[in-house]
């Protein structure tokens, strides 16, 4: 009659067995469901007494156990009695799925707006060079209002710069004539010593003048070449050789590669120049790495002050604070080595070598003809 009972109301899996023991009492009150549960169970045998009747939820199993005549405790376990609540599932459905369609809908609308902002930022980053960058404008219209505004503002950076740029340039390429004839006067001056004076503040000033013409000739533009980076380097060396300058090149015979010559020389000769006026000797090292040409020019001279290395690269920034520009330059020099070597998408290091003097490092992209 039990079994009978049991398969009536259960069609899933179930377990019974019958022991001495009782069940542990019931603590907390019975939920809705257990209740639903035992009024079925008694309506389908009253036989069995309501208080005996013990019920638990157990996850989605349903434990019990009821007492028989004979004193013993049927114990019952019926598998996965309790289903999930049908709305609960259909509202957790739905917002899985609302929540999918926003994610695909975001990256969707990702994709669309991140490749034109990548260009965007690679063209902010070039803005720097020899040309304006053109920039892609297309994409939503929030990006191409963008776009829109960088291309305006780039254009109007660049006419500024380069009105800046021509004015000093003319500036300081106009101060030449005044000091021819300054020269010239100075030669028809019987006094010696004045003369000497005369004619070292004008070289002063010539030395400065070139100086700034120098380092203003860094945004000149110029296109790429190819070129071989070992040649250029011993002709800087021969240079200074012939001027009476220590120098010596070590390196391969040829290195060819992609790049802006005319930026390359001036670079590399104001590192010759410096060092030669600040330690008597250079030596330029050339190397090839996978993807990057290194350039190094190292001195046996005095290096540099550890407190100087911040601001070594500023323009007008001298390390000799002697106030003859002969010895102490027009502070111009590594400025315009770091201006060049940005115009050649390279990178600059300084250090003081522990065996003494000033170690200088350039890399530079290798681009092969055809790159």
């Amino acid at each position: 009659e039990t079994m009978g009972l049991m398969n009536r109301l259960w069609q899933g899996r179930l377990a019974v067995g019958i022991s001495k023991e009782p069940p542990p009492p019931r603590l907390a009150p019975e939920s809705e469901e257990l209740a639903l549960v035992r009024a079925r169970i008694l309506k389908t045998n009253p036989g069995i007494a309501d208080g005996s009747l013990r019920l638990l939820r157990n996850g989605r199993d349903l434990d019990g156990a009821f007492q028989l005549k004979d004193g013993a405790w049927l114990h019952f376990r019926s598998s996965r009695h309790f289903q999930p609540n049908p709305m609960l599932l259909h509202y957790a459905t739905s917002g899985a799925l609302l929540i999918g369609c926003v994610v695909l809908m975001a990256l969707l609308f990702g994709r669309m707006v991140d490749r034109p902002l990548r260009r965007l930022v690679d063209a902010a980053e070039k803005v720097d060079r020899d040309e304006p960058v053109a920039v892609d404008v297309s994409g939503p219209r929030e990006v191409r209002q963008v776009a829109g505004a960088f291309e305006a503002m780039q254009a109007r950076l660049l006419a500024h710069v380069r009105e800046r740029v021509q004015s000093l340039a003319a500036m300081s390429h106009d101060l030449r004539t005044p000091l021819a004839r300054l020269r010239l006067n100075a030669s028809m001056v019987k006094d010696g010593e004045l003369r000497t004076a005369i004619e070292d503040d004008v070289r002063e000033m010539e030395a400065f003048v070139s100086s700034v013409l120098a380092y203003l000739r860094g945004d000149e533009a110029e296109a790429e070449q190819h070129v071989d980076v070992a040649s250029i380097l011993m002709t800087i060396v021969d240079e200074a050789r012939d001027l009476g300058e220590q120098a010596e090149y070590d390196g391969p015979d040829r290195l060819e590669t992609v790049t802006r010559p005319i930026k390359l020389k001036r670079m590399v000769r104001n590192l010759v120049q410096n060092a030669g006026r600040y330690a008597g000797n250079a030596r330029v090292r050339l190397s090839r790495e996978p993807e990057e040409i290194v350039i190094t020019v190292e001195d046996d001279g005095p290096g540099i002050a550890p407190a100087d290395m911040e601001t070594i690269f500023e323009p007008f920034a001298r390390r000799d604070t002697s106030r003859s520009r002969k010895t102490g330059g027009a502070g111009l020099g590594l400025a315009i080595v770091q201006r060049l070597a940005g115009r050649l998408d390279g990178s600059i290091e300084l250090c003081n070598r522990a065996e003494g003097g000033l170690g200088v490092t350039i890399r530079l992209p290798f681009r092969p003809a055809g790159s």
